[in-house]
């Protein structure tokens, strides 16, 4: 594989079909108050001075690369980055809504400590089974990760033959990586990449590889 992120001439003269999608996924920088383990989803209360620090390096480091298209989760924590990022390629921002965060429902703002006293039952029954337990007034793990597959395999031939940027958050990375890889959504947690990092995978018909994982500028 070339250093631009392509399969060499050799492996595409070998593929079935040769278009590749390539596909970088950014996470946001880190949000204020992460030690009091707030329950976020998609509520958003900003990013942390390290948080700040991150997204500019993020930023710095992809603003060279080859990008095509940019799309954004339309969460503030994510459109900060975004914004930006496409004020450097001079690339218009495509806000989508599929591509936020689980909805936590009436948890978020509250901390999990809280929770455990407050909503003890339901808040048991969610870490054993949080793929398919859906918080009050919110979404399963698993409807969002079929939201934002479901978005992907629609844009998918769009997506081919070109680099596109995703600014997004941790939970719609682990369901993409976990479907390109073919890994059951119940190991996602299992998949851990930095706030402010970057996760490349490259598409094609022959499958997907992750390239990159939860890499940070540096």
């Amino acid at each position: 594989m070339s250093d631009n992120g392509q399969f060499d001439a050799a492996t595409r003269a070998a593929m079935v079909c040769d278009r590749v999608a390539t596909v970088e996924l950014l996470r946001h920088g880190a949000v204020r108050e992460v030690e009091r383990r707030v329950v976020r989803g998609q509520l958003d209360t900003g990013l942390s001075d390290v948080g700040m620090g991150e997204q500019a390096a993020l930023v710095e480091r992809m603003a060279a690369a080859p990008v095509a298209r940019l799309v954004s989760s339309d969460l503030p924590r994510c459109a900060g980055m975004a914004v930006e990022l496409g004020g450097r390629l001079g690339i218009e921002v495509e806000f989508v809504p599929a591509l936020r965060e689980q909805s936590l429902g009436v948890w978020e703002g509250r901390t999990w400590q809280e929770l455990q006293v407050a909503d003890a039952a339901r808040t048991r029954d969610y870490w054993r089974d949080f793929v398919h337990t859906e918080p009050p007034g919110g979404e399963s793990f698993l409807a969002m990760t079929q939201r934002v597959q479901g978005w992907f395999d629609a844009e998918y031939a769009a997506l081919l033959d070109r680099t596109t940027v995703f600014v997004t958050h941790v939970g719609p990375i682990r369901a993409l990586v976990c479907r390109a890889l073919g890994i059951d959504v119940a190991q996602s947690l299992r998949l851990a990449p930095a706030t402010g990092s970057r996760t490349r995978l490259l598409c094609s018909e022959a499958g997907t590889v992750l390239e990159v994982f939860g890499e940070r500028p540096g």
